[in-house]
């Protein structure tokens, strides 16, 4: 009787402790003297060129650092003349973050400056690629307004692009440009998409809000696989001139409020 007592402490003990973990929020203020490397990883990689256009330099870890309570994350654009190097090249170089934990379901919020030059891509995002017809991916993007019928030329840091994926191909992903207003205002805006795979309570969906305020609703081709969070910037063909120096986007805070729902996939790589 004992030990039939004993397991089934701790049994009970172990179930409350996974219960507790599992109802756990996500949240980084970045008031430390360095990124916390055990939670982040400093992306140094390069992605989405397309040959035929405008080269950039990737992403690199020196271009994030914090200051004064804030993640800063540097974009260095044509007209840099520094020392410092991405990949092949010193201009149009950015940096970015990702969690090194996955998370599904949920609330992903920032407050933050985005970067105000219309050549250098701000964005957040979900992200999990297996190979192209597995991409499932969340992305909240600045500038927009360069979707067609648009082009980079047409590029608004006043827009902001939401575009959530499966796989990479024309039909399996679904986008929306939208005005956003004022972001170049010298203040900080809430920045947050609420990621549903769905439940008995809830239809599958991904709803991006602004200072919240909900600006788009996404039904179609939405992720369900856990996923790394990133945060960055980057110079992609698709956007205006990048006719600048340095710039920079700054983070206050970041929080993810897992909602743990049935449709959540945990798989691993």
């Amino acid at each position: 009787m004992t030990n039939q007592i004993n397991h089934f402490l701790i049994t009970y003990i172990l179930c409350s402790m996974a219960l507790t973990v599992k109802s756990q929020e996500f949240f980084d203020d970045f008031n430390g003297k360095r990124l916390d490397t055990k939670v982040w990883e400093k992306v140094n990689r390069k992605w989405g060129e397309d040959t035929t256009k405008a080269r950039h330099g990737g992403v690199i870890g020196r271009n994030v650092f914090l200051k004064d309570g804030n993640l800063v994350i540097q974009a260095n654009g044509n007209l840099y003349k520094g020392i410092v190097w991405g990949h092949g090249q010193k201009t149009k170089v950015g940096g970015a973050i990702s969690t090194r934990q996955k998370f599904a379901s949920g609330s992903y919020e920032i407050r933050a400056k985005i970067c105000p030059q219309p050549g250098a891509l701000s964005a957040f995002w979900t992200y999990y690629n297996q190979n192209d017809s597995i991409n499932h991916e969340i992305d909240f993007e600045f500038p927009g307004k360069n979707q067609e019928p648009n082009g980079p030329k047409d590029s608004d840091i006043h827009w902001g692009l939401m575009t959530n994926w499966r796989g990479v191909k024309a039909h399996e992903f679904k986008n929306a440009d939208k005005y956003f207003g004022n972001q170049t205002d010298g203040q900080y805006h809430l920045y947050r998409f609420e990621w549903h795979t769905g439940s008995k309570e809830e239809k599958r969906r991904v709803e991006w809000y602004y200072d919240n305020q909900l600006l788009h609703t996404s039904y179609d081709m939405v992720p369900t696989i856990a996923s790394n969070f990133w945060v960055g910037i980057w110079f992609p063909w698709w956007i205006g001139n990048a006719d600048f120096n340095s710039d920079y986007m700054y983070v206050d805070w970041i929080r993810i409020r897992p909602f743990h729902e049935q449709g959540d996939q945990l798989r691993q790589e």
